[in-house]
């Protein structure tokens, strides 16, 4: 079996979602040039991880949906799909191949992110186009639902890939700022807040927890500068295509605790979206967090426990100067110590 689904079954492409990649699609020559014998390998990559002519009996089984045993380097990589692929998800999915296959860009981040082991980026990455397969087509449900409604002339068009994808959210999850965009550091990354006082454990359901993590994500990589030129990928992701993480722990009791909660987000964030994650800064954590961290860092690789920064507070409620080292003062809340005003909740940007 080469392909899940017939390439004539494969419909026209729907559009896109919007990219942070501005690198424009180069001819093989320059990237080879860049990437030096990575450039082979990146194209195994992807050749491995083709809907219509993967040879890989590990691939072919990832979109058949049969379950595959963890990876024992990376727990949260190669659990299966919930359910095999339908053939819509697939048709998508052999869609969004294409598009990977146009623009290195996201194949590379995957391949970073696993350190060069072929075979592991390619079942990581299988597993990617399937849920961002799934995600689409959810999403081009709600918008043919939306467009179907009748409420307006707007809606003749559809609704926006913003509106689609926070429609099912709880506004009350929407607006508590738990979450939100904060900016830019001084290296121009995109900053999503998370004032950890504000999350109230069991409150709401854990799709609708994991739907608006997306929607946040989404967001803040819409956010990113992009790459310029290729030559930015060279053994590394650029600094325009990551974002930084900056986590408030002021006031955070362990009833704001929620382990369950963070280990699903950090399976998204290591499965999803590989090497995006530029730096998480920890401001102003308790002593009893120590214990909640102990239990978190063991899933996170170790390339990830190195960009973790634990900052605290002046007394005298000046900003800290590792904080302000890695972001303006005057970008920063008063609440860090910066002369920023409060960044808007996520229903209003």
């Amino acid at each position: 079996m080469a392909a899940v689904v017939d390439t004539a079954d494969a419909a026209a492409a729907a559009a896109e979602e919007p990219s942070s990649d501005v690198v424009p699609n180069a001819d093989p020559a320059v990237w080879r040039g860049v990437l030096g014998d990575d450039y082979e390998a990146i194209q195994e990559l992807i050749d491995l991880t083709d809907p219509e002519a993967t040879k890989s009996p590990a691939i072919i089984d990832i979109y058949n949906g049969v379950p595959q045993d963890k990876d024992k380097k990376n727990k949260t990589a190669d659990e299966a799909p919930p359910t095999p692929p339908d053939e819509n998800t697939m048709r998508r999915c052999i869609e969004d191949h294409r598009a990977l296959r146009a623009s290195l860009t996201n194949a590379i981040r995957f391949y970073h992110a696993r350190q060069g082991d072929v075979p592991a980026a390619s079942r990581q990455l299988a597993r990617h186009l399937l849920w961002r397969a799934e995600r689409n087509m959810q999403l081009e449900a709600r918008q043919t639902a939306a467009a179907n409604a009748g409420e307006g002339a707007a809606d003749a068009e559809a609704m926006s890939v913003g509106e689609a994808r926070s429609s099912h959210i709880p506004r009350e999850l929407m607006e508590e700022g738990s979450f939100k965009a904060a900016g830019r550091d001084k290296q121009g990354r995109p900053i999503l807040c998370v004032r950890a006082r504000l999350w109230q454990p069991g409150r709401f359901a854990e799709a609708d927890e994991e739907e608006f993590a997306m929607y946040m994500l989404d967001h803040i990589e819409m956010k990113m500068n992009g790459s310029k030129t290729e030559s930015e990928w060279a053994n590394k992701t650029p600094v325009g295509e990551q974002w930084v993480v900056l986590f408030d722990m002021t006031k955070w009791t362990t009833a704001n605790s929620d382990i369950a909660t963070v280990k699903r987000l950090i399976k998204i964030l290591v499965v999803h979206y590989p090497d995006r994650l530029g730096m998480a800064i920890i401001f102003n954590a308790p002593f009893l967090f120590s214990a909640v961290w102990a239990i978190i860092s063991p899933f996170l690789e170790e390339v990830t426990r190195k960009k973790v920064l634990f900052v605290k507070n002046n007394r005298d409620g000046s900003v800290n100067q590792q904080l302000a080292a890695v972001i303006d003062p005057e970008d920063l809340e008063e609440d860090f110590g910066g002369s920023h005003a409060q960044y808007p909740s996520p229903a209003f940007v």
